[in-house]
């Protein structure tokens, strides 16, 4: 059987043309399903963009790795593994805050590595400043003092050669923690069981610690709000548990400032580690950001198509793969535990009709998907003729 290629550009492509023939059919199916609670998203909007989280500095560290050392092959092998899932989760782009310009050891080497989806302009950068000058000195203010300042006069501009920039319309992200901060402190909180585990040691000279807290967005004046910099405002060595619950606290809520504002989803759940900050279990309103990797690549393997995506597909194969509409019904099955069960009773009545067991080529990989789709629409909505086929 073969199956035509279809041009693909980054923005919304031959997928968007389908959706009403397949998505439909998901979304149903999730609504029947919306008062139980579970621990895939619910919803799965395919026209979002997705955020590219597990390259920061400060999330990464969250999950056990150094901020500040440059990238092993395992750690560069585990970005492009995220990012093929990315491009996939998506019929939209893949965006990086600028910081990741500046602040993610051997960006230059990842952008090298995935060159035809920045030609392409999938890749777009995003900040609340246009000029790269302008940026790189309000940023170069938010790490005054820093030994590790990684602001310098000269912006790197051949990194954003083929990037496109787009526009944050949020003040700034430290703005947006800052609102958080205080409400966190309160009962009921995310921060209430550090604040009293703190107050247990707290110099009475210092003041009461409650309100000494509630000002530490005015004490950084300005500075960047992350760990090491909030820490510094406060009068007593904190403890292992106590910086953990401060920095997973601030990577939260820095990705639920850019997921609100670029209205952009995030994959997460990965072998190597979470990377989303248990934003789904904290934040309820943006648990249909966070989708699972886990759960994609269970999908990819069911399908036979893992080894084509992860180890053989070149960056246009999968732009051209994610752009039917086929693949969007099988991706936004893999998302929710009602229809993924309907997913694996689908493969299981396609292999009746696909004579390989693993694709080796995109022609082969894209049967695959439409035959797996087909039978997943029929077992969603069969007729009188598929149930006695059946």
């Amino acid at each position: 059987m073969n199956v035509p290629q279809q041009d693909v550009s980054a923005r919304r492509d031959g997928y968007v043309a389908g959706r009403d023939l397949h998505l439909h059919v998901a979304g149903q199916q999730l609504s029947l399903y919306s008062e139980e609670r579970f621990a895939t998203p619910l919803t799965y909007d395919r026209a979002r963009p997705i955020f590219v989280q597990y390259l920061n500095p400060e999330i990464r560290s969250c999950y056990g790795r150094s901020e500040t050392t440059r990238f092993t092959e395992a750690d560069l092998a585990q970005a492009l593994h995220a990012t093929r899932l990315a491009v996939l989760a998506t019929d939209e782009e893949l965006i990086l805050p600028a910081s990741y310009l500046f602040e993610v050891p051997d960006l230059s080497v990842f952008l090298t590595r995935i060159r035809s989806l920045v030609v392409r302009g999938v890749i777009h950068y995003s900040s609340h400043i246009a000029q790269l000058d302008s940026y790189v000195e309000h940023k170069a203010v938010e790490y005054r003092g820093d030994t590790r300042n990684p602001y310098e006069l000269t912006p790197h501009r051949r990194l954003t050669d083929g990037l496109v920039w787009r526009p944050r319309y949020a003040q700034n992200t430290a703005t947006d923690i800052g609102q958080s901060w205080g409400t966190a402190l309160q009962t009921g909180g995310d921060l209430v069981t550090m604040l009293t585990s703190i107050a247990r040691r707290w110099p009475t000279k210092a003041g009461d610690v409650e309100t000494r807290l509630h000002e530490v967005p005015e004490r950084l004046d300005g500075q960047a709000f992350i760990g090491r910099f909030v820490r510094a405002t406060v009068p007593v060595t904190l403890g292992a548990e106590e910086r953990a619950r401060i920095d997973m606290f601030l990577s939260r809520e820095y990705l639920a400032s850019y997921l609100r504002d670029l209205d952009a989803a995030i994959v997460a759940d990965f072998d190597f580690g979470d990377f989303s900050c248990g934003i789904r279990q904290m934040r309820a309103a943006l648990a249909d950001r966070v989708l699972s990797a886990r759960s994609f690549d269970l999908g990819l393997r069911w399908l036979g198509i893992y080894d084509f995506v992860h180890r053989t597909a070149h960056w246009p194969e999968l732009l051209s793969l994610r752009s039917t509409p086929e693949f969007g019904t099988v991706a936004t099955a893999t998302q929710h535990p009602v229809l993924r069960a309907r997913l694996r009773e689908a493969v299981i009545r396609g292999r009746k009709s696909v004579r390989f067991q693993n694709a080796a080529t995109i022609q082969q990989a894209l049967t695959v998907v439409a035959v797996v789709a087909n039978k997943l629409d029929v077992t969603l909505n069969p007729t009188d003729s598929d149930r006695r086929a059946r």
